[in-house]
């Protein structure tokens, strides 16, 4: 396995999705999150065993009740429901598993009354399915639109004069990227004047 190739250490491992920088990870760049390089719970437990995974998990929990700052779970209490989670959430990448967390810090999954209950945050992991779903989906709509225009652009070069083409590899230096389309538009526009104008 990849993960335990590079990193045979579970806990050295997981030094680099610490609850303290989750914040790190959810702001910003929000889709690496979901489409990122992170493995999966299930990774992760083929890895280096469920005890690991219930650790980490375990940290997030201890975190989450430190930032609402009321009665705090018993260890117990948090193993238990880490457990849990393990179960439920085995499909998720380790930053799905933050981003679902750093939701409760902002304030998008409701409030805890009396300190993190168990039962609250089993039910909100089921309606994150819908969260990661609407992210994903934007995610691939961009990207195929992304791929869609980068085709439309290869044809247009494909399809370019010897004089388009000198003006084009021009316009893209200018523009700082040799699959621009405002480069390809800019060459375009340059040979139509210079067919009509002579310049």
């Amino acid at each position: 396995m990849a993960i335990l190739a590079e990193h045979p250490s579970g806990a050295e491992y997981l030094s680099k999705f610490k609850a303290e920088d989750m914040a790190r990870y959810c702001r910003g760049a929000l889709d690496r999150c979901f489409v990122g390089s992170a493995p999966t719970l299930h990774d992760l437990c083929e890895a280096y065993g469920e005890n690991i995974c219930v650790v980490w998990l375990s940290g997030l929990i201890y975190d989450l009740n430190n930032f609402v700052g009321q009665r705090q779970q018993t260890p117990q209490q948090s193993d238990a429901l880490a457990l849990m989670l393990l179960d439920e959430a085995k499909q998720y990448k380790l930053t799905e598993v933050m981003y679902f967390f750093y939701r409760y810090k902002m304030g998008l999954q409701g409030e805890f009354y009396g300190g993190v209950n168990s039962h609250k945050v089993l039910s909100d992991l089921k309606k994150f399915k819908e969260v990661q779903g609407e992210h994903l989906c934007r995610i691939y709509k961009q990207q195929e639109e992304e791929q869609r225009e980068l085709e439309r652009i290869q044809t247009k070069k494909l399809n370019m004069s010897y004089d388009t083409y000198l003006w084009y590899t021009a316009w893209s230096a200018i523009y700082g990227d040799e699959n621009s389309l405002d480069a390809l538009e800019a060459a375009h526009v340059a040979c139509m004047a210079r067919e009509k104008w002579g310049v």
